[in-house]
């Protein structure tokens, strides 16, 4: 941040020199053109005026020389000289009279041009007092005594002071407008650019909620963002941190008691609240701007109570919508608007507007990218299915018709076929698991129930194994990777039961208990190799169980207990706390 301030700091430097000693030089020009004006100490008038030609170059050469600026104070030491050298250049050439006061007007337009409205009034407040102070020279003490010798017109010294003021108001009124505009077209491009749809939503949704955090020094930023279809509401929190290099999110599902916290109604499509002491310590709506950024009169809204803005001074809240998919809330404590507060709460809903597109763009993208690699996995399941299983389908089954030709022949030749066909039935079992495997897994809570019955059916039909499933839920209110890591836990369990068990009945049963889910898959094969019951973190001491589906109740936090007694067959109990799984860090 502070390299791009100098390096904007440098152009502007840059073009005021230029413009400096295009001044300097048709001033020169213009008093050579017409030797009558200024017609006192001429001499000395064009003594200066070579001077500050000089003094304009050298800091031309000295910019071209120098493409960074070593101490942050030096555009404020040009512009004194700015102000001061044209003031003993009109001292010498009739002071408030001098038609070379036009140098003045450049200290107006570079003040405006540096800084903004406040530093170019200013700078018009220091410029009418040097004005003053030298008619005041000219018009006081004995003709004698005086240094510079010159008169001055009352009437055209306060119309000039009227002009030099209503002047640095204008430049000043231009320059911060200017200033502010410039100021959002480079925060949405910055913002803009950390929009990557390769590195995820995650990692897009941290960059930018990181700069945007810092971009108005605000203490912390939640993010609710609404699934139109499922009404599903999540929420990103994050909070600024002494030291931290990048944000850090939590994320989480809110329940049907936490909606109220972020889906309040608002009293324009951005507001701004404040903490009022004699308002039960409640924050109140004081600044509201509409869909058009236009302010909302006569109109507010009580913030429901949070622990983010429990004791903060105030809070930006502002509405969004990601197409036609998501809506949302973003809010923002103790964040600083600048002095011009509809101003900046009107640069958030600018830059909030601009990235809503881009994100939902990143976003739309990436589902994109993941149906189109699911829409080739399924391709290739459905080559497999029509081509190598069927061919082996049929080879198995001519296998077969020869086994039963064979059958009593004593060459042993039927015992051989009829390995063959096994070796051959269970290649065709394995390639199904591979299928089944390859397909993506778009649950949500209402599919849930009904995805693990399928797969139940499904796994019984192709192996021959007896499956039951039991259940007296309808869904399963859990995040959408949570699903889906619980339907591959409970079809890598089944494959591990047929392959590595040998069981002939499993039974899958699936409820609630103490705030967690629970999903029990029982066999009666040959079980572990290992006796007793045993939770995950027992079974990592010891390396035993299931590798991928310990690695997979790892990665959604649950808990596994395996219970296995050898020759009888083996129960796993996995369990997901609905409250611990909602909740993950970016």
């Amino acid at each position: 941040m502070i390299i791009r301030l100098r390096e904007q700091q440098y152009r502007v430097e840059k073009v005021l020199a230029v413009a400096r000693v295009f001044l300097a030089s048709a001033s020169l020009l213009a008093v050579r053109l017409d030797a009558t004006e200024p017609a006192t100490y001429a001499p000395v008038t064009d003594i200066l005026l070579l001077s500050y030609l000089a003094y304009s170059v050298i800091v031309v050469l000295w910019l071209q020389a120098n493409t960074q600026f070593a101490h942050p104070r030096i555009p404020l030491v040009l512009h004194h000289v700015d102000i001061l050298a044209p003031a003993l250049i009109a001292l010498f050439s009739d002071g408030p009279n001098s038609p070379l006061l036009i140098f003045l007007v450049f200290a107006l337009v570079a003040a405006g041009y540096r800084w903004g409205l406040r530093e170019t009034v200013a700078t018009a407040g220091f410029i009418i007092l040097v004005v003053v102070s030298e008619a005041v020279a000219l018009s006081y003490g004995s003709r004698n005594l005086r240094i510079v010798q010159g008169e001055h017109e009352t009437n055209r010294l306060v119309i000039r002071i009227a002009y030099l003021l209503a002047m640095g108001f204008l430049i000043g009124l231009l320059a911060e407008g200017e200033k502010r505009l410039q100021t959002e077209s480079s925060t949405i491009a910055r913002l803009l650019a950390e929009v990557r749809p390769g590195q995820g939503i995650k990692r897009t949704l941290q960059a930018v909620l990181d700069d945007l955090l810092h971009t108005f020094a605000a203490d912390a930023v939640v993010l609710a963002v609404e699934e139109v279809r499922w009404q599903r509401l999540y929420i990103w929190e994050g909070r600024s941190g002494a030291g931290a290099r990048e944000l850090k999110l939590r994320l989480f599902e809110a329940d049907s008691s936490q909606e109220p916290m972020y889906c309040f109604p608002l009293a324009g499509e951005f507001v701004q609240a404040r903490r009022r002491q004699n308002c039960s310590n409640q924050l109140v709506s004081v600044l509201a701007l509409d869909a058009d950024g236009n302010p909302v009169k006569g109109s507010s809204c009580v913030f429901p109570d949070h622990p983010l803005w429990r004791d903060v001074a105030t809070v930006v809240a502002g509405s969004f919508t990601f197409g036609d998919e998501w809506s949302g809330r973003i809010f923002l404590s103790n964040p600083k608007l600048g002095r011009n507060q509809s101003a900046g709460l009107r640069h958030l809903q600018t830059l909030v507007r601009q990235l809503s597109p881009a994100v939902s763009g990143a976003y739309m993208l990436r589902r994109l990218r993941s149906k189109a690699g699911a829409m080739e996995r399924m391709r290739v399941a459905r080559e497999l299915h029509d081509g190598a299983v069927q061919s082996l389908i049929a080879t198995e089954m001519q296998v077969d018709t020869l086994r039963r030709q064979t059958a009593n022949s004593s060459n042993g030749l039927g015992t051989e076929l009829a390995k063959i066909q096994e070796a051959l039935r269970q290649e065709i079992i394995n390639l199904r698991e591979l299928m089944l495997e390859a397909r993506p897994f778009n649950l949500d809570p209402r599919q849930f129930v009904e995805f693990l019955g399928d797969l139940v059916e499904r796994f019984q039909r192709e192996t021959g194994i007896r499956v039951g499933f039991a259940t007296a839920l309808e869904e399963v209110r859990l995040p959408a990777h949570v699903l889906r890591e619980l339907g591959r836990i409970v079809q890598e369990a089944l494959v591990n039961a047929r392959k590595h068990s040998g069981a002939r009945n499993i039974l899958v049963s699936l409820g609630h208990r103490n705030g967690s889910c629970r999903i029990v898959v029982d066999d009666d094969g040959r079980g572990f190799d290992f006796a007793g019951r045993f939770s995950l973190k027992e079974l990592e001491a010891a390396r035993k169980g299931p590798m991928v589906i310990k690695e997979r109740i790892r990665n959604i936090g649950g808990e596994l207990t395996i219970e296995s007694v050898p020759g009888q067959g083996a129960r796993l109990e996995i369990s997901v706390s609905f409250r611990k799984a909602q909740t993950s860090y970016a």
